[in-house]
């Protein structure tokens, strides 16, 4: 199985997330520069919420997905909304593409707020959420 890990991060806080993920699966996370290729059975796609939604470069590489992306896992970090889940999902299932129900979502630092977010316990509760992933495709 062929398992793809992408992120946008402004600050870090979303990277540390991925990594996280990526050491978990076994994967290389790579920033959404990197296209995903199309027989990619899950890719783990993570961003943020800031004060205007989902970036716009995140919008446009989710608008440039191939639709044999079988299966998306979301996961995100905010210091002041909540989860860029609901926005990520809506422009996923508009491709008609599988998107799990569980998210992964934790506080990211920003200027005083959060400090030291994604912090370890956030970074094993990541890597839970990969597995809890990977085990419902039966990949272990």
């Amino acid at each position: 199985m062929n398992i793809q890990i992408r992120y946008l991060s402004k600050s870090g806080n979303t990277k540390k997330v991925a990594d996280a993920i990526a050491k978990e699966v076994g994967v290389v996370a790579e920033t959404i520069e990197k296209a995903v290729p199309g027989d990619t059975d899950i890719l783990f796609l993570g961003g943020a919420m800031y004060w205007a939604g989902v970036d716009n470069k995140l919008k446009k590489f989710i608008l440039g997905l191939d639709c044999s992306v079988k299966k998306v896992a979301i996961f995100s970090t905010t210091a002041v909304v909540k989860s860029a889940y609901p926005e990520i999902k809506k422009l996923l299932r508009a491709k008609n593409i599988f998107v799990y129900d569980n998210e992964f979502h934790c506080k990211g630092e920003f200027l005083k707020l959060h400090k030291g977010r994604p912090n370890a316990d956030d970074l094993e509760l990541a890597k839970q959420f990969a597995r809890d992933i990977t085990s419902i495709n039966n990949f272990r």
